[in-house]
């Protein structure tokens, strides 16, 4: 595509983005509309937005909108295990899911719910099992888990000589389990069970997944997995389900990180127009420097404990997919003030971003910038009630 095509069709898509945003019961129909239609229900529904309709067909650029003062929004308290549990049915099926994960969204959840939230959020039990169903599905995926394992633990030497890819994932593995969260009580010291257990589980999923093996930043994301779960093969199949929407990050031609970069841009110059405007003009508009905030979800600019509250709110999927983008947004919002009264160029924009640490910043923050931002720039809630108290 020639390059005026390839930019309008970055920016086009900010239409769809915030369909799947807000998506509800009647999203099918609103995907069958015309796209000048969907473009005027766009107008007409979000105060400030202002969509062009181009020529070139199947393009609309969204230029500007106003959020105006952003509410205060707080935080509820975890959800508990007494609360969990009147969402259980006698047989072991949640029941009001949405309501549940909306309430997960709010406050997360308590940390000794987390070994079991956590593989429901994931995807590993189906939110309809019952207990017993889980409780086979955890019989057969130990099995399972435990056959991988011994694919690897038996390679001999003289194969392991012969199979450059093998003995590249390995060597690339325990150089970073012997980095990753060292400082944490779970993998401190040496030779601590943890660490064995890191290795093994990262090990075992080049076996799962010999396209991709292992990339050098994935024990970022096992690393809080298995810590809650405190059990490998749990760890395992969570991790499992978490690469499935991560894999895009880690494959060789980084699609997914290109795309994501893109979705940012976009979504900043909708968001704040004059911020966007100003890193275009340091050369900076391209977001690099939030390379890593979305390559491993913000692992390394949060305390572990922020980590753990974060990670389970996006994997509510509320209020939107791509949640992860209006966090960029929002750490991007508390840095732009000194970025630009300071007017710091490239070097400058690069350094602060990059060695940015939120270990003493509540993540809370972050979420809350973004639901306010989300909250007052369209004006419309599905299925979500703000939480203010």
């Amino acid at each position: 595509l020639d390059p005026v095509t390839t930019t309008l069709g970055g920016f086009s898509k900010v239409t769809n983005y915030l369909f799947d945003a807000f998506r509800g019961p009647d999203t099918v129909l609103l995907k069958q509309r015309p796209v000048g239609e969907v473009a005027d229900l766009l107008n007409e529904a979000i105060p400030g937005l202002d969509i062009n309709q181009l020529e070139e067909p199947g393009y609309e650029v969204i230029t500007r909108i106003d959020l105006g003062v952003l509410p205060e929004v707080r935080r509820r308290e975890p959800v508990g295990a007494e609360e969990w549990n009147t969402n259980m049915d006698p047989e072991g099926r949640m029941r009001n899911i949405s309501h549940l994960k909306q309430t997960i969204f709010k406050g997360g959840l308590c940390h000794v719910l987390r070994k079991e939230g956590w593989k429901f959020l994931l995807g590993y039990f189906p939110w309809e099992s019952t207990l017993e169903e889980r409780r086979s599905l955890t019989r057969r995926k130990t099995d399972e888990y435990f056959r991988m394992k011994l694919q690897w633990k038996s390679v001999s030497e003289e194969q392991e000589k012969h199979n450059s890819m093998f003995r590249d994932h390995r060597s690339l593995i325990e150089k970073d389990v012997n980095r990753t969260d060292r400082t944490n009580t779970f993998y401190e010291g040496q030779d601590n069970p943890g660490l064995i257990l890191l290795h093994d589980v990262l090990m075992t999923y080049c076996m799962y997944d010999f396209d991709l093996g292992y990339v050098q930043g994935m024990s970022d994301l096992l690393s809080p997995i298995l810590y809650v779960m405190e059990d490998e093969v749990d760890a395992f199949w969570c991790f499992v389900s978490f690469m499935d929407q991560m894999h895009q990050n880690f494959e060789e031609q980084m699609q997914g990180m290109k795309t994501q970069l893109i979705q940012l841009s976009t979504l900043l110059r909708l968001l704040d127009l004059s911020f966007w405007n100003y890193l275009v003009a340091q050369d900076s508009g391209h977001l690099y420097f939030c390379f890593r905030w979305l390559l491993i979800r913000f692992k390394r600019e949060l305390s572990f404990p922020d980590v753990l509250r974060l990670w389970e709110v996006m994997w509510t999927g509320l209020p939107c997919q791509n949640f992860h983008l209006l966090v960029c947004c929002a750490i991007l919002d508390s840095e732009k003030h000194q970025i630009m009264e300071e007017q710091y160029g490239f070097n400058e924009i690069l350094k602060v971003c990059v060695l940015l640490c939120f270990a003493c910043m509540c993540v809370f923050t972050c979420i809350c910038l973004c639901v306010s931002a989300r909250l007052v720039g369209v004006n419309i809630i599905l299925n979500m009630t703000c939480p203010t108290s």
